[in-house]
């Protein structure tokens, strides 16, 4: 009966041993994460007023929900916006130049912007934004850097 025991007992540290063991092996990685990302923009006619920035993560989100909203003074004809702790994945991003300081892009009476704006990769739209498909850039390294020249 003791044998019987300590069989089953070596049986089931062997089973509970093998699962640990497996359980490592199949481990997720975490997440990767950029420790650095900047935005260089470039094209700024007019020191004046502020730049607004929209990130977005995702097509559904796309110029409906950002990720991240930054209002950044106009200091220069080049603004740099940097970003710790960014997580890598797909990102669109939306500037604008606000040149009053309305808080919103000024169109004329056709619905064309009358200030500065642009998306990442230089994407342009017709008729409205640049697409995600056209925008979107991917963040898979430590370090990213991109610039958005607005017209």
């Amino acid at each position: 009966m003791r044998r019987m025991r300590v069989v089953i007992t070596l049986f089931l540290i062997a089973i509970f041993s093998e699962m640990s063991l497996k359980a490592q092996e199949i481990s997720y990685p975490e997440k990767g994460v950029v420790t650095e990302f900047r935005l260089y923009i470039e094209g700024v006619d007019e020191i004046k007023g502020e730049i607004r920035i929209a990130m977005f993560d995702s097509k559904e989100k796309y110029t409906k929900d950002p990720v991240y909203a930054i209002v950044l003074p106009v200091d220069s004809t080049t603004i740099v916006w940097t970003q710790e702790m960014l997580p890598y994945g797909e990102y669109a991003i939306a500037v604008y130049h606000d040149k009053n300081e309305n808080g919103k892009i000024d169109t004329n009476f056709l619905g064309i912007p009358k200030e500065d704006y642009g998306f990442s990769n230089n994407a342009r739209g017709r008729f409205g934004p640049a697409s995600w498909e056209d925008s979107k850039f991917k963040i898979e390294d430590t370090y990213f850097t991109t610039s958005i020249n607005i017209k």
